[in-house]
């Protein structure tokens, strides 16, 4: 949805196709640490053909937002290669406080740390991708990323379902921005 865009307070979150229930894969390695499941490995022509990584440099792109507000164009071309070239970037001067950062690191570490039973009180339901688990998982044979995920919608803030929120054993304030 575009910025110019306006919502209701009784507007609902989009929904999306059935996702089809996996394996949780910190139990997977714990059942067997060394054996990956074919589901989860890719074909080889399906894996990228270009593994010459040396026109990248050692470090991860830094983006600076500040510069980005202002309109800066190489900061601009910066993102543009940084999203073409390594698919992730790291963002300075972006106003978040130090300290929300580090207790939303505290919380999704303590969350993963939380047994399986804990973590699937708010498991994904099949039609959303705001929960515990695996979405976008449309049939048995489609091959798997190796991940567990913990997806929150946060904006805009009428799309929060505060029921996938997990409550924090440690006390860690979740901390909405």
């Amino acid at each position: 949805m575009g910025s110019n865009e306006t919502f209701t307070d009784n507007e609902e979150a989009p929904t999306y196709a059935p996702s089809v229930p996996v394996p949780n894969v910190q139990e997977l390695i714990k059942e067997d640490p060394l054996q990956v499941p074919q589901r989860y490995v890719r074909e080889p022509e399906d894996r990228p053909n270009d593994t010459d990584m040396s026109h990248l440099s050692s470090l991860v792109p830094v983006i600076d937002f500040s510069l980005l507000l202002m309109g800066n164009k190489e900061e601009l071309n910066k993102l543009d290669l940084a999203c073409q070239d390594w698919g992730f970037f790291q963002v300075i001067n972006h106003g978040v406080a130090k300290e929300v950062l580090q207790k939303m690191k505290d919380a999704a570490a303590e969350f993963f740390e939380l047994p399986l039973e804990e973590k699937n009180k708010i498991v994904m339901p099949s039609n959303d991708i705001q929960g515990y688990g695996h979405a976008y998982v449309v049939s048995d044979e489609q091959i798997l990323d190796w991940s567990d995920a913990l997806i929150l919608v946060v904006h805009p803030s009428h799309y929060r379902k505060l029921k996938f929120w997990p409550n924090s054993p440690k006390g860690i304030q979740y901390v909405f921005i």
